[in-house]
């Protein structure tokens, strides 16, 4: 097949590169004409190779191609199949120290490299290296290890000679072994019919590697002795005219070195090391040597591998006699036992049953803790990223920081298209640290640590309105366990200016979660006194934007103000009590406190929460003008003063602020408590200039797309995005409250409220050319040219329907978009009509966040009294819906309750 023809010819020819002298031959001309077929095939077959990771791509002028599998194995791994130029690989080959990461993998082998590292170094052609150890135990995996290393680092040339010879093949003949190393002139003995250069003449430049040395007798160990002494070797037949090579030498045996050398051979050999067998190595190291070989198949197998914890402890214990040959061998046959039974499958699930039986029979049954859940290895699987799971703490950190930078780097500094990645990145960190990391030791420290996060993310609840789930108090409890272990400063960063960069790029991306977090680092420092820096803003802010915090909306914020000891704190507390939420904060005052004071701890409050839909400030005594007209310009928000205040009271507020009544019900209903003074005020100047959200179908979807809008705007935030519920915008009297509290600068939804006076724009015709003139017109009194320029960009990134279907619901947006679509058809076929384009919007919209809601099990009923009215009026039209919903609830296992399918009839057809 030409296709093979191709990476066949490629991987001869990447055996002999010179990445500095690349030619004709690696680019598709040239292998056209090589392999006589026509450009354009040869051209498809590339990039089709390009994609499956078998063939590198250099988009240069011309485009080169290079075999990705053959480039490694005599130089450096590659983290990408596409670059920009040869100095972007030559750049990654320069961070890459093969044997580092050696003995990252083999801890207890760090003395030996260095020793190893050494002999490589040293001048004048480097030092003979002898390596012994029982057979498997990985000498002929070290010498290539070597041989990549001297290229890498420019040691030897890259195109220079690796020979190696294994000597066990000349046991019966060990004048063989001698003519085929040093050579022999014709003549020399019978059959010797022309002269012969030998090994080493043919390793001149590079590296010669002899493995089972002890094959060569005393003789052959004293013709070495003229090239360790003098660089000279002499062809056997000739004893006047030597050649002058220069050849590094490796050699490897299992054999004791005393019982099968002779000493003044040794005594050449200044450096001798040797590879521990399996069953000294340590859990860790084990474990890391399964990864390894675990990843090494996954390469070659083209699928991703699930690989169950009992087969990784099986054979991480498993001590075979023929070390790490006999491990590789039982994983190869492992692999091809699931894989023939997986064979239809694209991933291969792997458990103990394919395990060969030696394994289960060898394998020590230890005590020590294991990860506690399966792995899955797929072709994005970083090898490091295997290894921190047993790596110190602080290389679980670091490894993971130099990840997302790489990654952000690689993206061309372009959060955008790599937001995926980094998300991987970070999720898999807090995974590691979840359930993979053994804190029974330290359980009192976790637990302090868990309850002051608790504390912390109340005080964040409370001041933001947020709905924060217990996922994600207790990922960011075992976060701060393992981070306060270790100094991980920014000045440890390898690149600085990187990570202040992509720092500054999460806070525009993300600008509200970075808004709590922030608040977050500030209350962790004061209550925990652990020190957290931007790298830990950047690995908190992606993963709390996994949606494990929610905006709740449309809350009023009330304070209770009063003098003496713990007097507003008793009210506050009795009122949050019985409503079983946060409803109200406290300020308790000494009673010689002066109204300044008062209203600089207003003040204070104001800009520590949200008040952005106002605050209701109940006091015990003193005169509510004069309070007032402390912080007229300081707080742009509507205030509602109230005087006298009681338990009773406080919890009337309470709960009207709850049940989301406006400030005239509130100041109704409390007025029939008690006689009191009210005075609201609204801001009459410096209004916050706002863009409201909407959807027909409810407050939740309108409040992802104000996030997924505010995530378009600068950080600056000049304007703020305020979600409405679109039943509220359909009252006069909460329209107005709304004008007299925000300068509205238009809405954005899924059904138009029509205000007068107020501009709208469908979410749907946001990227229109139309669209995209008015919003433009919105933020042209707020922002820049360029500001307003970069809004447009993101725009474009963030609002299209993948990407808002993404930002509402954590499924699989394409699957989603697929099931809503089968939805739709049948919607339109039960009613023989076809929908809008709007209408098609707003229902695949607010559909993929009633599925996450449904998976959630978060519930969102309409008053049960218009249910009951609603479906006996169009009971008919309820039961197709419900049927067009078969989709959905096949695919995902939910129950579609009625009041959402009331949502959808009311979309489609408009209905009260």
């Amino acid at each position: 097949m030409l296709k093979d023809e191709i990476l066949s010819y490629l991987d001869a020819k990447t055996k002999k590169i010179d990445l500095e002298r690349l030619n004709k031959d690696f680019t598709a001309g040239g292998i056209a004409e090589a392999i006589q077929a026509k450009r354009n095939t040869v051209s498809l077959y590339l990039n089709q190779l390009t994609k499956e990771q078998k063939l590198v791509k250099i988009t240069t002028r011309p485009v080169h191609f290079i075999h990705k599998a053959e480039f490694e194995k005599s130089n450096f791994h590659l983290k990408s199949n596409i670059y920009h130029s040869i100095s972007d690989i030559e750049r990654e080959k320069d961070k890459q120290d093969i044997l580092k990461d050696f003995t990252q993998i083999n801890p207890s082998l760090k003395e030996s490299i260095e020793r190893v590292r050494a002999a490589i170094l040293y001048p004048n052609g480097g030092l003979p290296l002898l390596i012994t150890g029982e057979s498997g135990t990985g000498k002929s995996y070290l010498v290539s290890l070597i041989n990549q290393f001297c290229r890498t680092q420019k040691i030897i040339k890259v195109n220079a000679p690796f020979i190696t010879v294994n000597c066990a093949q000349y046991a019966d003949n060990p004048e063989l072994l001698t003519s085929n190393l040093f050579g022999y002139k014709k003549g020399a003995f019978t059959g010797a019919d022309f002269d012969h250069d030998g090994a080493f003449v043919e390793a001149d430049g590079g590296i010669l590697f002899l493995d089972e040395v002890h094959r060569l007798g005393s003789k052959g160990q004293e013709k070495l002795f003229t090239y360790l002494d003098q660089g000279v070797v002499y062809p056997v037949g000739e004893t006047k005219r030597g050649k002058k090579v220069n050849v590094r030498l490796c050699f490897a045996t299992t054999e004791d070195l005393d019982d099968n050398f002779l000493a003044t051979f040794m005594r050449r050999i200044p450096v001798k090391i040797t590879l521990p067998p399996l069953s000294q190595r340590s859990r860790e190291e084990r474990q890391n040597l399964v990864f390894t070989l675990l990843k090494n198949e996954q390469k070659k197998i083209g699928k991703s591998l699930k690989i169950s914890n009992q087969v990784l402890k099986k054979l991480s214990s498993f001590e075979p006699s023929g070390n790490i040959g006999d491990l590789k061998n039982a994983i190869k046959l492992t692999i091809a036992r699931a894989n023939a039974e997986n064979k239809k499958e694209k991933d291969i699930s792997i458990t103990a049953s394919f395990l060969p039986d030696e394994v289960l029979n060898n394998s020590k049954s230890d005590s020590y803790h294991f990860q506690n859940k399966s792995i899955v290895i797929s072709a994005n699987t970083e090898l490091k990223d295997l290894i921190a799971r047993n790596s110190s703490e602080k290389k679980i950190f670091v490894n993971s920081l130099q990840r997302i930078l790489t990654i952000y780097m690689q993206s061309k500094h372009n959060l955008h298209q790599c937001e995926s990645k980094l998300k991987q990145v970070v999720y898999q960190l807090f995974d590691t640290l979840l359930f993979e990391k053994d804190n029974r030791k330290q359980i009192p420290l976790l637990s302090y640590i868990i309850e002051g996060v608790k504390r912390v993310f109340d005080q964040l609840t409370n001041a933001y309105q947020l709905k924060i789930s217990g996922n994600a108090i207790y990922a960011v409890s075992y976060y701060l366990f393992e981070r306060q272990k270790i100094q991980l400063t920014i000045d440890e960063c390898n690149d600085l200016q990187t990570l202040l960069e992509l720092n500054k790029n999460v806070q525009q991306r993300y600008s509200d979660v970075y808004l709590y977090v922030s608040r977050l680092v500030t209350l962790i420092k004061d209550n925990l006194d652990i020190e957290l820096n931007e790298i830990d803003y950047i690995f908190l802010t992606i993963y709390l934007n996994k949606l494990e915090i929610i905006t709740k909306t449309g809350l009023i914020k009330a304070i209770v103000i009063a003098h003496g000891y713990a007097t507003a704190g008793s009210i506050a507390n009795v009122v949050n009590r019985l409503l079983n939420t946060h409803t109200l904060d406290a300020f308790d005052m000494p009673i010689n406190v002066s109204t300044q004071q008062i209203a600089n701890q207003i003040i204070d409050y104001s800009e520590n929460n949200d008040i952005s839909h106002g605050l209701i400030i109940l006091v015990d005594m003193g005169s509510l003008k004069k309070i007032e007209k402390l912080f007229p310009r300081q707080i742009n928000a509507p205030i509602l003063l109230m005087n006298n205040v009681s338990t009773p009271l406080a919890l009337e507020v309470g709960e009207s602020i709850l049940k989301k009544r406006s400030f005239k019900e509130i100041s109704e209903h409390a007025r029939k408590i008690s006689q009191l003074d009210i005075k609201l005020t609204y801001p009459a100047r410096n209004k916050i200039k706002v863009i409201l959200t909407t959807c027909y179908s409810g407050i939740g979807t309108a409040t992802h797309v104000a996030r997924l809008l505010e995530r378009c705007l600068p950080s600056t935030k000049k304007i703020k995005i305020i979600a409405y519920d679109f039943q509220a915008l359909q009252d006069a009297h909460k329209v107005q409250v709304i004008k007299r509290m925000y300068d509205v600068v238009g809405i954005i939804g899924t059904e138009n409220p029509h205000i007068a006076g107020i501009n709208f724009i469908f979410l749907e015709k946001i990227l229109s050319d139309k669209g995209t003139a008015e919003l433009k017109n919105w933020f042209a009194g707020s922002f820049s040219n360029a500001e307003i320029d970069t809004i447009s960009n993101n725009l474009v990134k963030n609002f299209s329907l993948e990407q808002t279907i993404n930002m509402v619901t954590i499924l699989d947006a394409p699957k989603v978009i697929e099931n809503i679509t089968i939805f739709i058809q049948e919607l339109e076929r039960q009613f023989s009509l076809i929908l809008s384009n709007q209408k098609k919007f707003t229902l695949y919209v607010h559909v993929s966040y009633l599925i996450e809601r449904l998976v959630r099990k978060e519930k969102n009923n309409l008053n049960p009294e218009f249910e009951e009215q609603f479906v006996k009026k169009h009971n008919q039209d309820i039961d197709k819906i419900n049927s067009a919903f078969s989709v959905i609830k096949e695919n995902y296992s939910v129950k579609i309750p009625r009041s959402e399918l009331i949502y959808v009839d009311q979309i489609i057809f408009n209905k009260q």
